[in-house]
This record gives C-alpha cells, structure tokens and sequence, in this order.
C-alpha cells in the first residue's frame, strides 16, 4: 500500500460510485477498480460492497478509510508546512466564488489582492457551494466565498471534517422584479406573499434562512415563464425576469451592480426575519497561507463591498448601515432603473 492508495480508498468511500471517485482523482475507473481489488486481494478481506445502488465500505473497510482519513490529514499538514516556508506570493491564489457573487466580485477582489499582496496573482473559480468546499478540502483551489448556512448544510457535524470559516459580511436579499412590475411599488414583500406562478427559483439555496418560506417551484414554471433554470445561469435568469413578469430572488452584491447597470429591476427588500445572509472565507485547517485569510478579513472590514455590511461592525452601527443599504436598494427603481 502505498499513498496514492489511501486516496483511493477516502475518494471511493466519498462518491460510492468507481466512476466518479475516478474522475475527481483524475485516472480510469477501471485502473481505480483494479487497484481496489489488488488492495482487497493483499488484505484478503473486502474493503467494499458492490450494490446496485452504489458502493458501500464493509465493516473493515470502514475502519480503514477512516485510518486512510488520519493518514491523508497528516500528509495535508506536511504539505501545508512546506508551503508555509515557500514566500507567500509565490503561487497563484485560487479563490472560489458561487455564480451569485463571481461576475460581481472579481474587481473588488482583485483590487484587493493588489493592494495587500501586489506580487500575488490572484484566480477566480466559479462553482456551486458544494463543489467549492470539496475543491477546498482536496486543495485544488486554496478558499472559497459561501454562506454560513451553506457551510453547516455541506459538513453539517461530520467528524473528519474540520474546515475553518472566517465571517466576512451580512448581505441582504430582494425579490426582483421588472421595473414596471405590478408589484415594483410595494415597500416590501415577505417570502410567503411571494406569487408561487411567477417565481423562478434555483435548485442550489443562496444561504438564507427565509428560502424554506419561499413558495415551491410551480410544476409548470418552464412552460409559464419561457425559461428553464435548470439550464439558465444567475445572471442570464435576472436579465430575463428585467423583461417578463417573472421574479427571482436576487442577493444584494448582485442587486447592486443591476441597479448601477440600469437593468430595469426594481428590488424588494424581504421583511421577514432571517432575510440576510453570513458570508466567509472557508480555508483548510493549519492553512499555509493564513495571513492571506486574516488580511483579506481585516480590508472587508474596514472596506465591505458594495451592497455588505461587515461583520464586525458594532450592533447599532450594523444595523443603521443593513437599514440604509436596503433604502438605498429599494428607492426610485422605476424612475433610475428603467
């Protein structure tokens, strides 16, 4: 046995599935499945059932994906102590963002990085919460933006688990709608007032608390709207629903560039509890380049992004500012937005 071996072993016992395990770890199935079975046959014993419905570890398989677990764990820190002694600038930054924060972010990021690490070059990768935190975990990029509620949905209270998660801000979340909608001129909207017939909703959660009081997707929201979200991208769906009657939930970063764009949306604040979102950092633990983690921190905190409030903003202060940005989001769209 030897290391590549127990990445086997962790990457089959992740996905329950040869072929997807294979392609994470970027090699053939057959070459993965063959290399299980010479391990099983070395061992004389099974490390996992084959179902139909998936693969499974046996009851000593599941003891030594956990020992593999350990292993991997220790080579990780080994891996992040030499990077530590490596000049922190040296390599690229690879930073995950999800599609709600991407296409909106990547200026202030990179004007971030600029000003606090100028010889780093910094590389945004778009995913979906998911993929980011497991594109973290096997250090294929170095951290990622996504909520708090995101993080505990991903890893929940699992053991082998320990991803480190840094707050950055508090962002609020509208419904949008065309600038002319009938519904533009409401002050407000709680989530289940939302028209369930007109509302275009996303399979991923954006990381609110109020998204369980959202209406259902209607059965037929493909056919009624013209759009298939199943296909469609964020920003595609925002510049459609700007054109049609349907709605959408809309982040505030993201709102905030439409309204600077002049797409012709208005925005409605949400006047339900748990209509904001925590936004972090989630790195490694004992990552290497920490320091990168703690400034990014420290400049979010004295600069936000537009449509933020940072997190460690005193309580009174905080609130004045979420109240203030929700004003500001919610004045005049039919007047400046159209």
């Amino acid at each position: 046995m030897n290391l590549r071996d127990l990445k086997y072993i962790v990457a089959v016992a992740e996905y329950r599935n040869f072929t997807r395990a294979a392609e994470v770890l970027n090699i053939s199935q057959p070459a993965l499945s063959s290399q299980i079975k010479k391990l099983e046959r070395d061992f004389g014993l099974d490390i996992f059932e084959r179902r139909k419905d998936g693969v499974y570890l046996s009851a000593f398989g599941t003891k030594l994906a956990d020992a593999a677990r350990e292993a991997n764990a220790i080579i990780d820190r080994i891996e992040d102590i030499a990077q530590h002694f490596r000049q922190i600038d040296a390599t690229p930054l690879r930073l995950g963002m999800t599609p709600t924060l991407a296409a909106y972010l990547s200026r202030y990021f990179i004007e971030m990085m600029a000003e606090l690490f100028p010889g780093m070059r910094l590389i945004v990768v778009e995913e979906k919460p998911v993929e980011l935190a497991r594109l973290v975990e096997t250090q294929r990029i170095d951290v990622a933006l996504i909520a708090r509620k995101s993080h505990q949905r991903i890893f929940g209270d699992d053991p082998h688990v320990r991803m480190e998660f840094a707050p950055l801000w508090l962002e609020p979340l509208f419904l949008g709608v065309r600038s002319d909608h009938w519904l533009a001129e409401e002050p407000g909207i709680t989530a289940r007032s939302v028209p369930r017939e007109l509302l275009i909703r996303f399979d991923v959660p954006f990381g609110y608390d109020l998204e369980v009081d959202l209406p259902d997707q209607h059965p037929k929201a493909a056919e009624t709207l013209g759009i298939d979200v199943r296909t469609a991208r964020f920003e595609t769906v925002c510049r459609y629903v700007a054109q049609s009657d349907a709605c959408t939930i809309i982040n505030a970063i993201a709102a905030n560039q439409f309204k600077q764009d002049k797409l012709g949306l208005a925005f409605l604040p949400f006047l339900d509890q748990g209509n904001l979102r925590e936004l972090g950092v989630i790195s490694r633990p004992n990552y290497s380049r920490a320091l990168v983690v703690q400034r990014m921190q420290d400049f979010i905190q004295k600069t936000p992004p537009p449509g933020t409030v940072a997190y460690r903003s005193e309580a009174d202060d905080r609130e004045v500012a979420l109240a203030a940005l929700v004003a500001d989001m919610a004045a005049g769209h039919t007047s400046t937005d159209s």
